[in-house]
């Protein structure tokens, strides 16, 4: 867990680094526009600068590390997104205060005028306030799926080899049934709260949560990573399954159960596009997700916990930590053709 953790933290700290060099630049932009007669164009540029790093350097941090675990980031899921956006936006003015008119008067640079200052405190806000709405609707909808609709990726639909990897919580019918309809909710929040950081590890993107089942993907190029050896889609499951067996406790106290999983993974082509009006949405369409589907079903009656098909298998030069046992050719309900497929397991060195 620990490199897949490492791996995390390199991906957010190129978020963060990025957010950083779009501050900068914006920042000695806009000290451009404001330079004063008095002042050098150069000077207010780099003044900026300074203030447009160390403004959304605090921000940005306090956005993807500080929040990411920890009560407050509980306490701040339990708000109404309205509540979130105002808190956010009502703590970051106090930051850019300090930053347009504390620290100039404290380091003994001349002010930028009573006029100026509001102008900046008020582009400053409205920035802010850009910035928090666009992390909160980035983290319904989910990063990646937010920026393509963004750049309009998927406005014409477009063939993709992806992989589908779909989860299945065991046992969550029996736990609703003795726990009741509210509290098996927050059971299966739980679930899903504690398997997104091996997900983002693991660049993974949550396609959809379908009743008690997760669907995870990544394109072929993202899954295989920098190495076929990475592996991460085979990968993902495992650590899934680690981060609830680290959280079985909390789960034992909270719910009197333990989440236990089992998954599918398979490869093939899909067509991606934009579809709805009133919401947009991007989709995905073709017997990949299907077939998917069908095998994660088959681990019921095979007695496996992960199922993988041939063609996702081939895809990567699996590492030591994972075996292989061949399942043969599975007929699936729906399908007229039978698919190769294997159970995959760790081996027991690599989980101790």
């Amino acid at each position: 867990m620990a490199s897949s953790q490492t791996a995390l933290q390199r991906a957010r700290f190129r978020l963060y680094l990025r957010i950083l060099a779009m501050a900068a630049v914006v920042g000695a932009v806009y000290g451009a526009i404001l330079a004063q007669d008095s002042f050098p164009v150069l000077a207010s540029m780099g003044i900026g600068m300074l203030n447009g790093v160390g403004i959304a350097g605090c921000l940005a941090a306090i956005e993807i590390f500080l929040l990411r675990e920890g009560s407050a980031m509980k306490r701040l899921l339990r708000l109404p997104f309205v509540a979130v956006v105002i808190l956010k936006t009502v703590a970051y003015a106090g930051v850019v205060s300090v930053f347009v008119i504390l620290l100039p008067r404290l380091s003994g640079q001349a002010p930028l005028g009573r006029h100026a200052e509001l102008i900046t405190i008020g582009v400053s806000l409205a920035t802010t306030l850009i910035f928090v709405i666009g992390l909160q609707v980035a983290g319904l909808l989910g990063r990646r799926t937010f920026r393509n609709l963004l750049l309009g990726r998927y406005r014409n639909p477009r063939a993709e080899r992806r992989f589908f990897l779909f989860v299945d919580v065991i046992g969550s019918t029996a736990i609703a049934e003795r726990l009741g309809a509210l509290q098996a909710h927050r059971f299966l929040a739980a679930v899903f709260s504690a398997t997104a950081e091996p997900i983002a590890a693991c660049r993974g993107e949550v396609y959809q949560y379908i009743g008690d089942e997760i669907v995870v993907t990544w394109t072929e190029a993202e899954g295989r990573g920098d190495a076929p050896s990475e592996a991460d889609p085979v990968r993902c499951f495992f650590l899934m399954e680690k981060a609830l067996l680290d959280a079985r406790a909390s789960f034992r106290a909270q719910f009197g159960a333990e989440p236990g999983l089992r998954a599918a993974l398979h490869l093939g082509e899909v067509i991606a596009g934009e579809v709805g009006e009133v919401r947009r949405a991007i989709v995905y369409h073709g017997d990949v997700m299907n077939t998917a589907s069908r095998l994660e079903q088959a681990t019921r009656e095979l007695g496996c916990r992960f199922i993988a098909s041939t063609a996702a298998v081939a895809a990567f030069e699996l590492a030591e930590e994972f075996k292989l046992r061949d399942l043969g050719a599975l007929k699936l309900r729906g399908r007229k053709e039978p698919i190769a497929a294997w159970a995959v397991e760790q081996n027991q060195t690599a989980t101790g």
